[in-house]
């Protein structure tokens, strides 16, 4: 398995989750829908008045990726104040899924950028899959998609970048940090997740994906094949795709129903969704975690390199200052800076350094007793960075065994 040149197959990071509504439906086909799946409820045993109850249909792309198929008997308005409130409504369905998992069985390569074709796609899928017709997707309206970019690093400099950022903070969010593996921003109208591909796939993925290949190649293995050919083959694919995920940084922007019905000044829906909105998105929030990332500035963050551009820019009595208060950004971060000074002086100051392209994350104040540095000083996990994955990856013909993929998901 080795990557392309971007000659070759350009085909940019984009879509992952995506959690889309159906336009209202025949009774009847949502109910073969729910017949499929299972009933979660609370009934109140005094009575036997059943107090809720929910179905999900959890059904299997390729690889075994779960596909949530939630059929829907009531539809949710906001009230006067507000508000959200239930109210019983014509049958219809919720579907929420990883579009590259349910495809490709995998999210680090070959990831899909057009939303109306991939969930015309999913739709295709899902048709087969249920034994049902379902309307066409430019007519279902978006509630949830995520926006994401890989980006190639080794593993130890993956490992040095989560280490440079862990004085970074976001306003008016809580922030949660994973050692050097993770960081978390959860919010009302995005969230932001940069992580260590290669520990999440390992703890999340490469178990599931083995049995599933095992079983495929099982299915597919000929006859005078060796016993353990199965277990060879698929071990081999899953290491590969181990190895590309350990040498893999990746950010993620999830942007929530609240956003988009506020951008667009309605529910959206999927036909309504380009490329280059989600695109923006992603840009604005972590240029809003990481105050780096401007178009035709070149970062700098290490004390020699951010004196002489703060000297180049400002009078050399605010050069020295900003140099200062940089260097308290980048050795405690900015909670602690934010004590030390008034707020405006705070955000002015702040602002001067973004303003001509200076970081304080991953300097080399903070990573000054790491020996061998292996981090790029000039990375940052944003589109114009030349180490964002753009190619795809060779994949072999024979190894593609798409027509298990029903008998898998029945």
């Amino acid at each position: 398995m080795s990557e392309t040149a971007a000659s070759e197959a350009q085909q940019l990071m984009g879509l992952d989750t995506v959690r889309i509504k159906s336009p209202y439906m025949a009774r009847n086909i949502v109910d073969k829908v729910k017949a499929q799946g299972q009933s979660y409820c609370q009934v109140l045993n005094e009575t036997g008045e059943l107090l809720w109850e929910v179905t999900r249909t959890n059904l299997q792309g390729s690889y075994d990726s779960r596909i949530m198929v939630k059929p829907m008997y009531e539809d949710c308005s906001k009230s006067k104040s507000g508000k959200p409130e239930w109210h019983p409504s014509q049958p219809y369905l919720i579907v929420e899924c990883s579009l590259p998992k349910a495809m490709h069985g995998q999210n680090m390569y070959g990831v899909i950028a057009d939303l109306p074709q991939a969930c015309e796609n999913l739709r295709t899928l899902l048709q087969q899959l249920l034994g049902v017709e379902l309307p066409h997707t430019g007519k279902w309206t978006v509630q949830r998609v995520d926006w994401s970019e890989n980006f190639r690093l080794p593993y130890q400099a993956v490992q040095e970048f989560f280490e440079g950022i862990y004085h970074v903070a976001f306003p008016r969010r809580k922030m949660q940090k994973y050692s050097n593996e993770a960081i978390f921003v959860p919010g009302t109208t995005t969230t932001i997740k940069l992580y260590h591909k290669g520990p999440e796939f390992e703890r999340n993925d490469r178990k599931r994906l083995y049995v599933v290949l095992r079983g495929m190649y099982q299915q597919n293995r000929a006859k005078d094949a060796p016993p353990d050919w199965a277990h060879r083959q698929a071990s081999r694919k899953v290491a590969a795709l181990q190895r590309l995920a350990n040498g893999r940084l990746r950010a993620e922007v999830e942007v929530h129903a609240e956003k988009l019905d506020y951008d667009f000044g309605h529910k959206p829906k999927v036909h309504e969704i380009t490329t280059a909105y989600l695109e923006g998105v992603f840009d604005k929030e972590i240029a809003r975690l990481l105050r780096e990332g401007r178009d035709g500035v070149q970062i700098v963050r290490t004390s020699l390199a951010v004196r002489d551009r703060l000297e180049a820019h400002y009078a050399l009595e605010l050069a020295g200052r900003l140099h200062g208060f940089w260097l308290g950004l980048a050795t405690h971060g900015e909670d602690d800076m934010k004590t030390r000074s008034t707020r405006p002086t705070f955000y002015r100051r702040r602002k001067q350094l973004v303003d001509v392209g200076v970081s304080w994350l991953a300097t080399d104040r903070q990573l000054i007793e790491r020996q061998g540095q292996t981090l790029p000083a000039d990375f940052s996990p944003v589109r114009a960075d030349p180490r964002r994955c753009t190619s795809l990856v060779r994949e072999r013909p024979a190894f593609d065994y798409q027509r298990g993929l029903l008998q898998l998901a029945a």
